[in-house]
């Protein structure tokens, strides 16, 4: 991991530094790849460019989203019902589709902006079929809400935000989504 990053810090200033970027966010969508940290580095490297860099993430972390979802319909009709069934019986999986078809926006919004793997959230969506539309608008507003904190963050404070940001930022986002999750609960 160190060679990589010590690699990306030679191309952050280069004229092909953000199509790099731009690359390794579109892999995450199906792939594993530190986005959040590859961000936080490029911010720092080029901070004048760090809202550019989270616009570049949003954007690209939505047609991640659409490859991963698109292999995960073709996961499924590869053979991966028959792998599903064999885990779990039919009529149970029916009712987690059930649940998960009914709470979509909200599964979406807080698995894209949690630090759980976005390549879970992508390939189960076009797994369970989940309409497309709605699954890509609340993956890009987590998503680029999540980038936007990040390098907005590092935009304002530079450097004495990198410590606090690795330490404290999945706190923040669990506690936000538990908000989110209370507050919907009270309202229902």
């Amino acid at each position: 991991m160190k060679r990589l990053y010590k690699w990306l810090g030679t191309q952050v200033h280069t004229s092909y530094g953000p199509w790099v970027f731009a690359l390794l966010v579109f892999i995450e969508g199906f792939f594993i790849v530190p986005v959040s940290t590859l961000l936080a580095f490029y911010s720092l490297e080029n901070r004048p460019k760090a809202l550019h860099y989270a616009l570049l993430a949003s954007i690209m972390s939505v047609f991640g989203a659409l490859a991963g979802y698109s292999l995960g319909i073709l996961i499924w009709k590869a053979g991966g019902k028959d792998i599903i069934y064999y885990f779990i019986a039919p009529d149970k999986f029916a009712l987690l589709l059930e649940k998960f078809t009914t709470y979509q926006a909200w599964t979406t919004f807080m698995v894209a902006l949690s630090p759980m793997p976005f390549k879970l959230l992508t390939l189960s969506a076009g797994f369970f079929r989940l309409p497309l539309t709605s699954f890509l608008f609340f993956s890009l507003l987590a998503r680029g809400s999540r980038f936007f904190a990040i390098s907005g963050a590092i935009y304002i404070w530079g450097e004495k935000v990198s410590y606090y940001l690795n330490k404290y930022f999945y706190f923040f986002v669990a506690l936000f989504c538990a908000l989110m999750v209370g507050s919907w609960y009270i309202t229902h």
